[in-house]
């Protein structure tokens, strides 16, 4: 198990140095001082590999899931929101390049990869879709929303602005701004409130 690990990392951390489309695999057996044949004896193929990266992927999302346990009820609760906010950032800090191959196997129509992006991000989108139909129960957004349209686009609008945030930064919008922009967003779009 400690090879397969090994191997795992190597691969995370080539996809992180060389992105995607440069990675091969005599460069990650060589990353760990191994051969191609002992690649072989844990995964099929890279796709293969990375599809277990994946799963870690998976694991590490559950952890933003307790974050939004409770609705977001009165404008105290904007902390809340920024605390998810950051902790999804720290979550692409840590997972950026396999959630980045991740996301572009899946819209080029590999289904394991979908399945796998679905299953990350299920979770999340019910916790927000739950908050959203408190909040239409509470009065504070219109009754004729749609809870699971408004946890969706904010899911995309953190995974895309997130991802993009090294081409925000050349362009003079610091971590800071971005993750308050966030921020505002989500909270007004999930709780109904301003947040100020």
């Amino acid at each position: 198990m400690a090879t397969r690990r090994r191997l795992l990392d190597a691969t995370r951390d080539l996809l992180a140095r060389d992105g995607p489309f440069d990675l091969k695999l005599v460069d990650i057996t060589r990353e760990i001082n191994a051969s191609p044949a002992t690649f072989y004896q844990y995964f099929t193929d890279i796709d293969d590999a990375l599809l277990c990266l994946a799963d870690d992927v998976e694991e590490s999302s559950g952890a933003l899931l307790p974050l939004l346990k409770d609705p977001w009820r009165s404008e105290d609760d904007f902390s809340k929101a920024r605390v998810f906010v950051d902790a999804y950032m720290q979550y692409w800090d840590v997972n950026g390049p396999v959630l980045r191959v991740r996301n572009l196997k899946a819209e080029e129509g590999e289904s394991a990869c979908r399945v796998k992006r679905s299953e990350s991000q299920f979770p999340l989108l019910e916790a927000l879709a739950a908050m959203v139909d408190d909040s239409i129960k509470a009065g504070r957004i219109p009754s004729d929303a749609n809870s699971i349209a408004r946890g969706a686009a904010m899911l995309a609008m953190l995974e895309r602005l997130t991802a993009y945030r090294d081409g925000l930064a050349s362009r003079g919008t610091g971590a800071e701004a971005l993750a308050n922009t966030l921020t505002r967003i989500l909270f007004q779009t999930i709780s109904g409130l301003t947040g100020e």
